[in-house]
């Protein structure tokens, strides 16, 4: 399998788009495309008809990707893929205008989709439809067992605590309110998550809640906690997302944490958080640290190429609190794996990440999913 990773920041959509097929392999077999929101997205379409003609592809708003071992910022990406065998297909599924009330037949249709595919490498990408695909992913993931499944909420501009609405694109149409799952057939891959937190901390118990506000921590109003650790600081939106240096980790009855949330906003009476929660489970209060975060990444990296051997391309979701933590630094975790990995990298820092930890699979925050893939030769 042959994947060419390239970018443009040309901020005109129809030369930044004709900038990528100018670099694109000649005949490939299958595209995805990260897109700036900055880019109008009800144009997506037709400029790509119109620079590549009719292709298979899958695109999403994002406000930034990956391109190897590059962070690319408003700009666009472009992953090609060239197989070199006849039995590596690619299949889609398609959902839009996801709400509550549809939830469980989507849910349903997922499952349909995912039954048939259970040795493939099935790739989400999703918007964060105010919140209902990370309560859908949880709520799959009590359904689904051992179906492998990662991705990523595309990650749009953030003002105050509202989040700008995000766009996914497939085969001339645009996507609203919705997901994509794209499955790859006759592919060999692993998939490792990196968290990279100080484990140690106290453990509440969450004793009211509503999906993603906590009410209640061990039976004290929780509001009371990020104020505390906010002590001496002025609270602003612009300081909140100092909290992200403090996520919860969601812990078994083993006190292994199989996922994080991080704080999304607060009041006197509630903690926001960008996942959600329910009554009964235990959070370990962490903390995280950049240094932490390359040190894990580095070790998740290593520990992938040694299992898993040669790759011919890596998948790559990371949480976008992971780039604030990282500042300077935010394209070392990539620079670590494309290098240790020796393999093009495609991805993007993501609103939440889907993948299995311990076992589960879950909605997480703060982490950094990885996947090693290799196409199957014939012999």
């Amino acid at each position: 399998m042959e994947t060419v990773i390239v970018s443009s920041q040309n901020p005109i959509l129809r030369f930044a788009v004709r900038e990528l097929k100018e670099k694109a392999p000649k005949g490939f077999d299958f595209a995805l495309f990260s897109i700036s929101p900055n880019y109008p997205h009800q144009d997506v379409p037709a400029t790509i008809k119109k620079e590549f003609g009719s292709i298979e592809y899958v695109g999403f708003t994002s406000s930034s990707a990956f391109e190897n071992i590059k962070v690319v910022n408003d700009g666009i990406v472009g992953c090609f893929f060239k197989f070199s065998s006849p039995k590596t297909k690619v299949c889609t599924h398609v959902r839009g205008n996801i709400s509550k009330e549809n939830r469980k037949d989507v849910i349903k249709e997922i499952e349909e989709f995912l039954s048939e595919r259970k040795d493939k490498l099935n790739i989400i990408i999703a918007d964060f439809i105010d919140g209902e695909f990370p309560v859908l992913i949880e709520e799959l993931g009590k359904e689904l067992q051992e179906v492998p499944l990662i991705g990523g909420i595309i990650a749009t501009p953030v003002s105050g605590n509202k989040r700008q609405k995000g766009y996914l694109f497939h085969n001339g149409n645009v996507v609203e309110n919705g997901l994509i799952i794209i499955s790859f057939s006759n592919l060999d891959f692993q998939v490792q998550v990196s968290s990279g937190v100080f484990k140690k901390g106290p453990i509440y118990t969450v004793t009211k809640t509503d999906t993603f506000k906590i009410y209640e921590l061990s039976g004290k109003r929780a509001g009371y906690l990020p104020k505390k650790l906010l002590k001496d600081i002025e609270p602003s939106n612009d300081n909140q997302f100092l909290l992200w240096y403090t996520p919860f980790g969601i812990v078994n009855e083993k006190n292994e944490i199989e996922a994080l949330r991080v704080i999304r906003s607060f009041a006197d009476d509630y903690i926001e958080l960008w996942g959600p929660v329910n009554e009964g489970e235990r959070l370990k209060l962490s903390i995280v640290l950049s240094t932490e975060l390359v040190k894990d990444a580095e070790k998740t990296a290593k520990d992938l190429k040694k299992s898993f051997g040669m790759a011919d391309f890596c998948f790559n979701f990371s949480c976008i609190a992971r780039e604030k933590i990282l500042e300077q630094f935010e394209d070392k975790e990539i620079e670590l794996y494309g290098r240790l990995l020796n393999a093009p990298l495609f991805g993007f820092f993501t609103h939440g990440e889907v993948a299995r930890k311990n076992g589960k699979l879950r909605l997480h925050n703060l982490t950094s999913v990885i996947a090693a893939v290799r196409e199957k030769y014939e012999l």
